[in-house]
């Protein structure tokens, strides 16, 4: 381990559309600070390792069936060298020279300090409910100012904001991933880290002044996939009970009427653009609801409707039950 150097670990496979500007700007950081960029790429099939190979990275290739989002973020961390390891993905693009330098400013301030992660904003002509929902989750539900979690008396009550954290932006100490990695797990690997080092009593730490550029525009079923996979995540380690049917219809219906009117809102879209998104915006709710419905009761799925209609990290937890 080198004090000095801090190292960014980025997993890829077939990220062509955002990586190679996600690269640039990572590897043009103004810091204080020695750092390297440490890119593992699981069997991509599009031009990600041409990509690649034009930037002064350090990459590691593995086959597609070896990656692991606990596991392959641990072997980033193993081939690094860097006190601090900052992770981000493929199309999380740091938002400005200075995204490294904030991401890793609050470890200067308490050695309990575990980890920290950054604000997400949406990309342009994203869809406009997760620009809304974004804006809303980092500078409402989480902080609009920098904020740290230990565990405490509101930890309980409290553990779905208690334990969130995100490595599409987000940065480690190395000596406390020594002592507690990432676990397996096909989903959700930096929020059970985020659970098991504040119960270790530790600090986790977020900082709104490193942001990236991150946000999908998903199809009904993309949406429907996404929330089965983290709904099944979240129950797992009891951030989420089952909803009956009755209320997860409700939800429907109470969704898409908020939706409509933050669409109806906003003033950067025309009149043909707001029933697109307001159409759009209702199909894909019942594609988050019905996926948390469904993703809570994983274990109840039967294979064949796994393998025909989920995601491949969702047949991988429904092939193993």
């Amino acid at each position: 381990m080198n004090k000095n150097l801090v190292s960014v670990v980025i997993p890829v496979k077939n990220g062509e559309e955002f990586l190679d500007e996600v690269l640039t700007v990572t590897l043009a950081q103004k810091t204080d600070f020695p750092y390297e960029v440490v890119v593992i790429d699981s069997g991509s099939k599009d031009s990600s390792l041409e990509i690649i190979k034009k930037h002064k990275v350090k990459l590691i290739e593995i086959p597609p069936h070896e990656f692991n989002h606990g596991l392959t973020r641990n072997l980033g961390v193993e081939n690094s060298g860097g006190e601090f390891i900052a992770f981000i993905t493929q199309d999380a693009t740091p938002a400005n020279e200075n995204w490294l330098s904030n991401l890793i400013s609050p470890f200067a301030d308490n050695p309990e300090i575990a980890g920290v992660f950054g604000k997400h904003i949406a990309r342009e002509k994203c869809d406009p409910i997760v620009s809304i929902n974004l804006d809303h989750h980092f500078d409402h539900n989480i902080s609009s100012a920098r904020k740290c979690w230990r565990k405490d008396e509101a930890y309980e009550a409290n553990k779905g904001t208690y334990i969130f954290f995100s490595n599409n932006n987000s940065c480690i100490r190395r000596s406390v991933w020594e002592k507690i990695p990432f676990r397996k797990l096909e989903m959700s690997e930096d929020q059970n880290w985020a659970q098991d080092i504040l119960e270790a009593g530790l600090i986790k730490c977020y900082e709104p002044t490193a942001v990236v550029y991150h946000s999908h525009t998903y199809s009904p079923i993309e949406w429907f996939q996404r929330n089965f996979d983290e709904y099944c995540a979240y129950y797992k380690i009891g951030l989420v009970e089952k909803a009956t049917l009755k209320h997860s219809v409700k939800s429907v219906s109470a969704l898409s009427v908020s939706d409509t009117k933050n669409i109806l809102r906003s003033s950067e879209l025309s009149i043909l653009e707001i029933s697109n998104w307001t159409y759009k915006r209702i199909l894909s709710n019942f594609g988050i609801v019905f996926g948390q419905y469904l993703g809570v009761r994983y274990d109840k799925m039967p294979n064949f409707v796994i393998k025909k209609f989920l995601s491949a990290q969702a047949k991988k937890i429904g092939v193993k039950k």
